[in-house]
């Protein structure tokens, strides 16, 4: 019952880290390029994105299942991990907060990074579905992200040695199916002329800037009171049900215009 729980937790994980807002404005920004190319891949850039970022996070999995009995893990490791995540959130909330409330009215909103923006063009600016997945494989590498893969593939050497190879694996399906998620609303979005994709597209951004805050503030308070967390697979969960409904909710405002458009 233990393993399943762990495997529920990971996979919830795969799902969160796939609402990152570094993830949002990457995808974000690379579907907007690709569809102004006429790129066949524009509204599948998240799958690759999310598939180069988590085949980090599997590696990493059967590395520490392989060497777990002679790895000691740091223990200030997490806490770095921790406070890079803090500090990120809230700086890409902050930039996101200023964008919307500058952005005028009728002018498009565009989610802001942080890692995206230390990238070059090479990989911001592609077509390639291959540099995509490199993009995915280099935002992997920030302490964040390994320092908590870290935390569950060593926790999961406690069952088997090979468990953390599956959790890797079930953490790449959660986060591929957010960032796909995320990927095909994103080309939904840009796809639509007129206001209804610009307001779209701004209230995408104050789900960013809510979950950058809320996570940031979210992750500050169980560092200094660990008992105040809260069960974090019903938080992902949660998280993950806004994103489909939101999705869900602009397919609907789509076909609901475009029928009132044939009745007129």
């Amino acid at each position: 019952m233990e393993t399943v729980s762990l495997l529920l937790l990971v996979f919830v994980l795969g799902i969160r880290h796939g609402l990152d807002a570094d993830h949002l404005a990457y995808i974000d920004g690379t579907a907007r390029h690709n569809w102004r190319k006429n790129s066949s891949f524009a509204p599948w850039v998240g799958t690759f994105f999310s598939f180069g970022h988590s085949l980090v996070v599997v590696i990493i999995s059967i590395i520490l299942g392989l060497v777990s009995s002679t790895f000691t893990y740091p223990s200030y490791f997490d806490s770095i991990g921790t406070w890079v995540s803090i500090l990120s959130l809230f700086l890409i909330g902050t930039l996101n907060l200023s964008t919307l409330l500058r952005t005028a009215k009728g002018q498009d909103y565009q989610p802001l990074g942080i890692k995206g923006k230390i990238l070059p063009k090479l990989l911001t600016e592609t077509t390639n579905p291959l540099v995509i997945v490199l993009t995915g494989i280099i935002f992997a590498m920030a302490a964040d992200t390994v320092s908590q893969t870290a935390v569950w593939a060593l926790a999961a050497t406690h069952f088997s040695s090979s468990l953390p190879i599956f959790l890797g694996i079930v953490f790449m399906i959660g986060m591929m199916i957010t960032d796909t998620v995320d990927s095909l609303l994103t080309y939904r979005m840009i796809n639509q002329s007129g206001k209804i994709g610009g307001k779209a597209m701004k209230m995408m951004g104050w789900v960013i800037v809510a979950l950058s805050y809320g996570v940031s503030i979210y992750e500050m308070i169980t560092f200094f009171k660990p008992a105040a967390e809260v069960n974090f697979e019903i938080v992902g969960i949660i998280s993950f049900a806004l994103i489909v409904c939101f999705y869900i909710a602009f397919k609907f405002r789509k076909s609901k215009d475009n029928l009132n458009t044939f009745v007129d």
